[in-house]
């Protein structure tokens, strides 16, 4: 199974969250914002990307250039693959960071980690 998508930041995150192979052909207008997290993430070789030529002006959609990126979605590794630090611990990286200042004792669940429950004082 793989994802096509825009590129918001909801779905790309459920693309992390799952780690499936995704193809990400994001909008452009009104904002940058899509192509902007898709190109960051197709460098790191989390996604493919495929830019709308219609959208930017640069000529009409071809739909054998979609074809071709589909069928590439088969050879493609999951997001996970990739090495990029940081990118499926998140909840165990914020409660570290967070620990400190927070004072607390054990409270949020972490793979192989006891529960942790917030100290009262």
């Amino acid at each position: 199974a793989a994802i096509v998508a825009m590129g918001g930041y909801n779905t790309f995150c459920e693309i992390l969250a799952r780690n499936k192979p995704a193809l990400i052909v994001p909008r452009a207008v009104p904002r940058l914002e899509q192509t902007i997290r898709a190109e960051r993430a197709s460098a790191r070789g989390l996604v493919r990307m495929l830019r709308d030529p219609a959208e930017s002006g640069e000529g009409r959609r071809d739909p054998a250039v979609m074809l071709r990126e589909l069928c590439a979605l088969s050879r493609q590794p999951p997001p996970a693959h990739a090495g990029v630090s940081g990118l499926r611990d998140g909840l165990a990286r914020v409660a570290d960071l967070t620990e400190p200042s927070l004072k607390l004792e054990t409270r949020l669940t972490r793979p192989g980690r006891p529960r942790r429950r917030l100290d009262a004082s």
